[in-house]
């Protein structure tokens, strides 16, 4: 049987189907290949030989949730010809990749599903797709500069969504602050509620300080986790603080304890009111480089807040599933 037909059938009817190297059973749309698979007559072994490379589960909701991780060719034309057919289907669906399941399922002990694969009917009982995903595509995101002037560019996403993961509900997004092409993650939403909307769950992620600060019209900007919300505080103020003692000023300043996050000019408070506050100025920018730099500006000060996720996966090189 074609690939494609396979694909079709699978997703249109929940039929089984065979094809070369494309083949579908019950609940399970998979890619597999012989241990001496040579393609177009290569010498050396492909390293997909032996591989059996799970493409799309049909869940207990009937929902389809279809593997993301990233993968070379031909398994890459699979995935294409997976959401394509979709996403002309009309059925529901979220666009997870598999290796963030098992990081989410394992807390973070196990992040490969080479190592860990997740047995299939405890797949189709304890994941769920509560928010589904539009698809993989491109769209215009706008974000504003230190001037509040808007500016858009183009980010490449796997379609966000929130699927659930036992008793734990989780966004499936692209971060577009991320370096490129913007950042794959997976965060666990702190919440008992399923959110009805894509927007319920990134508003889950913000802290009540950034809300409030949003409603009234503040010019918040964000990098990775963390949030930054313009305020009025002259440095007068601030550095009267610190020859008080009770707030150091400080350069480079890395923010949350092993973190990646990195503040050029920073004012943090130990006592007081204030005590935990953060405030910066100039470049925040990633020591790793996974994420674009963002200009605060030199004249207004930030109050810098982290998000209010529990634990969240990235994807790094496209495979492996790590903590942000």
């Amino acid at each position: 049987m074609q690939h494609q037909k396979v694909i079709e059938n699978f997703i249109n009817t929940g039929t089984e189907g065979r094809g070369t190297f494309v083949k579908a059973d019950k609940n399970v749309l998979f890619s597999q290949f012989p241990r001496d698979y040579r393609p177009y007559g290569a010498y050396h072994r492909d390293p997909s030989g032996g591989r059996t490379i799970p493409l799309a589960v049909r869940l207990g909701d009937d929902n389809l949730l279809v593997n993301g991780a990233g993968f070379s060719w031909p398994i890459a034309g699979y995935q294409s010809d997976v959401l394509r057919t979709l996403e002309h289907s009309h059925r529901p669906f979220g666009v997870v990749p598999f290796h963030s399941i098992v990081a989410a399922w394992t807390d973070g002990e196990d992040r490969d599903w080479d190592r860990a694969p997740i047995p299939t009917e405890q797949l189709r009982k304890e994941v769920g797709v509560v928010v589904p995903s539009e698809g993989e595509r491109w769209r215009e995101v706008t974000e504003r500069d230190k001037h509040g002037q808007p500016q858009t560019r183009r980010v490449h996403t796997l379609g966000d969504s929130v699927v659930r993961v036992r008793d734990r509900y989780y966004l499936s997004a692209v971060d577009e602050t991320g370096v490129g092409r913007g950042m794959y993650f997976l965060a666990e939403l702190q919440t008992d509620r399923p959110p009805a909307t894509l927007k319920d769950a990134f508003d889950f992620l913000k802290p009540k300080v950034v809300l409030e600060a949003e409603a009234r019209g503040a010019n918040v900007r964000r990098q990775g986790e963390w949030f930054a919300i313009p305020t009025k505080f002259l440095t007068s103020e601030l550095m009267r603080d610190v020859e008080r003692g009770i707030a150091v000023h400080r350069a480079r300043h890395v923010l949350g304890r092993d973190g990646h996050h990195e503040l050029e000019e920073a004012v943090i408070y130990r006592a007081g009111p204030r005590k935990g506050e953060v405030y910066a100025r100039g470049v925040l920018r990633h020591t790793k480089n996974e994420h674009e730099d963002l200009d605060l500006g030199t004249i207004r000060w930030q109050l810098v807040v982290h998000n209010i996720q529990r634990a969240s996966y990235t994807l790094s090189g496209g495979s492996t599933a790590q903590f942000d």
